[in-house]
Parts: structure tokens; C-alpha cells; sequence
């Protein structure tokens, strides 16, 4: 089963995928977005990186440059098909219950993903944090 962070880093990146076709090639699962986190090559993940990263997606999200993820952003068409399952991801991370997702929220918003697999709370996920994450991921996943 998966939880609804994981819910919700997949369902923001499938619409990412659709938002635009620069996006669609960037289609991934929140382990593969973490891997590409890695902005120096280096084999870690940083906090700043993963963050980092959070911002860039954003931009590739928020369609309209409006500052907000929202339907708005997505074609009609995934709309119909995801609508439900994206109001239960945006639900996750809009802190103030707004219907729509910030870039604040996303960007700055919590870091679960990045702190589950940060087990020695060092602010890097190494290659072995990031195998144990894989892991853990996985099996809550029932892969």
C-alpha cells in the first residue's frame, strides 16, 4: 500500500508528465526524482539539492506561471482521467487548505521522502541510505 506522500510525488509527477511535453520526458517515481536530485554527480543527496530540485519541477508544473499548481495547469483530458487522484496529492501538501498547491508548499513544503531516507539526519542521503530507501519504498508499494 502506498502512503499518501508517496501518493502524492507520483501523482504531481505523472501531471507533470502531461503539463507539457518537455515534462513527459521527466515522467518519474519519487525514487528515480530523487536519484536525479543529484545535481553534482556525486552518488549523495543533498537537503539544498532535493530542494533544489523541488523548484525546478514546480516551474515544469505550474503551466500557466501563475505560482500555483492547480487544474488549471493540467489538460483537460488528465483532468477527467487523474482528477481525483490529483486532488487527493494536492490535498497532501496544500498547508492552507486552498485547493491549489504554492510554490511555497511544494518547494518549501515537508520533506518526507528526503527525511526518511536521511537516516543519520546529516542532511545527505548517501548510495547506502538511498538503497535502504529504495527498499523501504518498494515494500510499501508491494513491489
Amino acid at each position: 500500500m502506498r502512503s499518501p506522500l508517496t501518493w502524492a510525488l507520483a501523482v504531481l509527477a505523472a501531471g507533470a508528465a502531461f503539463a507539457s511535453p518537455a515534462a513527459a520526458r521527466d515522467r518519474l517515481d519519487p525514487m528515480e526524482m530523487l536519484a536525479r536530485s543529484d545535481a553534482d554527480r556525486d552518488g549523495r543527496v543533498s537537503r539544498a539539492e532535493f530542494i533544489d530540485a523541488r523548484r525546478d519541477r514546480f516551474k515544469r508544473m505550474d503551466r500557466n506561471d501563475d505560482g500555483y499548481f492547480s487544474d488549471d495547469d493540467l489538460p483537460r483530458m488528465v483532468r477527467k482521467r487523474a482528477g481525483e487522484k490529483m486532488d487527493r496529492a494536492i490535498d497532501a501538501l496544500d498547508a492552507n487548505r486552498d485547493g491549489r498547491l504554492s510554490r511555497a508548499e511544494f518547494v518549501d513544503g515537508p520533506t518526507r521522502l528526503f527525511d526518511l531516507g536521511d537516516r543519520d539526519r546529516n542532511g545527505v542521503i548517501d548510495r547506502a541510505e538511498m538503497d535502504r530507501l529504495k527498499a523501504v519504498v518498494e515494500a510499501r508499494r508491494g513491489d
